[in-house]
């Protein structure tokens, strides 16, 4: 599909800090960025400071004021690695959330059905609910620095451009589903919808102590892809 190839020729992230002229030196620069967004998920993005980024990645206090010349220029460059890797996630699942898509559509099978029309259901809702277990289970501390940077985006206006197009770039490619897939009317509202509905699940599993039992977040998800069902059936009808 034409999306597909627009999602995997996302373009490279720019950092705002001294490039890195030999792979050994981006090497580090990229250890004391994973060391900052460590900071960020257990102190916030008022714990990044240079000297405690340099104790966290294990690295001499003058290798962080060497590849950044100011905290602000620091913070914004761990913003701009977690975005970059936010965005791979998603291009990700764009493209396995695609491929059984398009094999079920031209596959014959019948949604016309009751059964096939559960058995779509029950892909999208796998599908979807699988996403939800990788952020919130696997990707949790993930989910705490996005948290971090929604905040930061209103105070710091550097990065306020970069959650800007991370949203966009998100944005955009649940708009893409629901032009090009569901054949939504309002595709932009129901993106809109899809992404409110995800933040309110995802933070709601930080501020619990559990979030291994996704059930919950199941039958959520359940009922919005049955609310979907008619236009999807539109589109996708052998």
């Amino acid at each position: 599909m034409a999306g597909q190839a627009e999602v995997e020729k996302t373009k490279p992230l720019e950092y705002q800090g001294r490039k890195a002229s030999r792979a050994k030196s981006e090497q580090r620069r990229r250890l004391i960025l994973e060391a900052a967004l460590r900071i960020v998920v257990h102190d916030g993005v008022r714990g990044i400071r240079h000297r405690a980024v340099a104790k966290e990645a294990g690295v001499p206090l003058a290798a962080t004021t060497y590849y950044f010349k100011d905290i602000d220029e620091l913070i914004v460059d761990t913003f701009t690695l977690y975005t970059e890797k936010a965005l791979s996630t998603v291009n990700e699942f764009t493209h396995q959330f695609y491929q059984p898509m398009s094999t079920m559509a031209g596959s014959g099978h019948d949604i016309t059905t009751p059964e096939g029309q559960k058995d779509l259901i029950d892909f999208m809702v796998e599908q979807l609910t699988l996403f939800m277990r990788e952020q919130i289970v696997a990707q949790r501390d993930m989910l705490v620095v996005e948290q971090a940077f929604r905040y930061e985006a209103i105070v710091n206006e550097r990065i306020r451009e970069l959650a800007k197009l991370h949203r966009t770039v998100i944005f955009d490619r649940a708009v893409e589903f629901f032009s090009q897939v569901a054949q939504s009317p309002e595709p932009a509202a129901d993106a809109e919808i899809l992404l409110g509905l995800f933040h309110s699940l995802e933070y709601r599993a930080l501020l619990m102590d559990r979030a291994d039992d996704l059930s919950q977040y199941t039958n959520t998800i359940r009922r919005y892809v049955s609310l979907l069902l008619p236009n999807l059936l539109d589109q996708i009808k052998p």
